[in-house]
């Protein structure tokens, strides 16, 4: 859940600008440091018997458990890169219609993720970005995304 709240904060904080998120966040987290220094306990992450072996670890007698096992990993990781990745550029990237053919005085004559060019005429608002998304503003993308993460990590602590 704490994840959240960073992911929300710092696209928040983007919105002012980039060094300002940076310094904010590197911030938090050397206010955060001595807390979590000092107020850990030493015998945190430390097994209370003997570490597993590779044998007990991968069990080579079950082939199924082993497929399974080898599919949630792809699973998982395919998931976490999904969110991190092609859905914040979609849900930021602009709508196709209109690109490179409207005409424009200000950005607000364009669609929702596009800005009035120089030359008068609507253009994607990332420089070399693609279109085809929802054009959703940064703040917009960081709430959603922050506060998904936030209920997942309620959910799972059920």
């Amino acid at each position: 859940s704490l994840k959240g709240v960073g992911y929300f904060l710092g696209s928040a904080l983007l919105e002012v600008g980039y060094e300002v998120a940076l310094g904010v966040m590197m911030g938090f987290v050397i206010v955060a440091m001595p807390w979590a220094i000092l107020g850990l306990d030493r015998s945190l992450g430390q097994a209370k018997k003997k570490n597993a072996g590779w044998k007990e670890i991968f069990t080579f007698d079950n082939h199924n458990l082993n497929w399974l096992s080898f599919a949630r990993l792809f699973l998982f990781a395919s998931r976490d890169f999904w969110f991190e990745v092609p859905l914040p550029f979609f849900l930021r990237s602009p709508s196709c219609e209109g690109l490179g053919e409207d005409q424009c005085l200000v950005d607000s004559d364009c669609t929702s993720g596009a800005i009035c060019g120089l030359g008068g005429i609507c253009e994607n608002i990332n420089a070399g970005g693609g279109c085809g998304g929802l054009g959703v503003q940064r703040v917009v993308v960081g709430a959603f995304l922050g506060g998904y993460i936030i209920l997942y990590g309620q959910v799972q602590s059920w």
